[in-house]
């Protein structure tokens, strides 16, 4: 599953509801032509890794109910970024917009990634004046957003049994009794004599 296109569409999708219904996507630095206002794009993502966070460290997950492991590289951390292009007949209409992106931005200071986690919404540069640059003679105003430090991972999983031998011993209280053992990893389970005794476990854990 591509992290990137996840958080992207959770983004649109939480957009579409708290700014406008019609808000689309435009990918960076592509011409887009508004059909009818008022009109929200979010030009993006532009993409700035987090270098400071760059590790050659492993990420290493124990499930210890089934008794297994993950094991995978640290991701590559960067940040998103998103042109947010309001466009308007009306300067009124652009007022109504600016409460609405900031209200949109103290809603949601997190986006939820499904069973993921989370990852921080923060605001670059407020949605502005009327400076922005445009072909026709519209009212247009911009602001940037930023989705911080989306993890991208390099496909590479390693995983297993994270017990890989488990050996019993059980030694009798009676001296002539011989001790008897168990190997899981054979299926051979032990026997275990009727009478006291210690029940000593030897376990060979990986990795």
């Amino acid at each position: 599953m591509s992290t990137i296109q996840t958080v992207t569409e959770t983004l649109i999708r939480l957009a579409k509801q708290a700014i406008h219904p019609d808000t689309v996507l435009v990918f960076p630095d592509d011409l887009f032509e508004v059909q009818r206002t008022p009109s929200v794009i979010l030009q993006g993502p532009k993409l700035t890794e987090d270098r400071f966070r760059r590790s050659q460290s492993r990420l290493f997950e124990k499930n210890v109910a089934e008794l297994t492991f993950e094991e995978c590289r640290f991701p590559r951390l960067y940040h998103l970024d998103f042109d947010l292009v309001v466009t308007v007949d009306r300067e009124a209409e652009l007022l109504g917009f600016h409460e609405s992106v900031s209200r949109f931005l103290q809603l949601y200071p997190e986006i939820a990634i499904a069973d993921q986690g989370s990852l921080n919404l923060t605001e670059l540069v407020p949605l502005g004046g009327l400076a922005r640059v445009n072909l026709s003679n519209l009212r247009q105003s911009s602001g940037r957003i930023r989705i911080e430090s989306c993890p991208v991972y390099d496909g590479d999983l390693r995983d297993g049994r994270l017990i890989r031998d488990r050996t019993f011993q059980f030694h009798v209280a009676h001296p002539c009794a011989p001790p008897l053992r168990g190997d899981l990893r054979s299926c051979q389970p032990a026997v275990l004599p009727v009478g006291h005794g210690d029940v000593t476990e030897q376990r060979t854990i990986q990795p």
